[in-house]
């Protein structure tokens, strides 16, 4: 799969628009923590939109909508993990001022080729959910019965 590379503030001046899907398991840090079960869909779709002076300053807002195969840790079951996020960011060569402690908008060094894919994956991994699990219907894992054998037993039988 080919990276998307952008001039970042080139995108925003001239108001762009660029959307697409990502094929997850293309991108190892993001595939080392999903499971690959053909039952479950997976899907990553992105838009970038670019705003010369929404905020200000040449911006760019980005929507995620993802579904991602993933490991319930209460039950150890596959399940599906469906995320819908939004993010603006400011372009410019040094964090400005005004934005300093907004917990809302993130600040993006101009970059002549900026790689989208990697700026959605990074996206991606700090939103998911550090234990994921079912909100309904899990069920937890029960410890089976099973009969342990005394630890010095196997002693016993080296003595023979």
């Amino acid at each position: 799969m080919k990276s998307v590379l952008i001039n970042n503030l080139e995108f925003a001046k001239k108001q762009e628009n660029t959307s697409g899907e990502i094929d997850v398991y293309k991108h190892e840090r993001l595939a080392d923590i999903l499971i690959n079960d053909a039952q479950y869909p997976t899907k990553i779709n992105y838009t970038l939109t670019g705003s010369a002076t929404k905020l200000h300053f040449p911006s760019l807002h980005l929507t995620i909508e993802a579904v991602l195969p993933v490991l319930c840790q209460r039950c150890l079951e596959g399940m599906e993990l469906n995320l819908s996020l939004a993010f603006d960011y400011v372009i410019s060569e040094t964090e400005p001022e005004a934005f300093d402690g907004d917990e809302e908008i993130d600040w993006l060094e101009t970059s002549r080729e900026m790689n989208l894919n990697e700026l959605i994956v990074d996206e991606l991994l700090i939103a998911m959910p550090l234990a994921p699990s079912h909100t309904q219907d899990c069920k937890p894992l029960t410890q089976a019965h099973v009969e342990k054998q005394n630890p010095f037993a196997v002693l016993k039988d080296l003595i023979k």
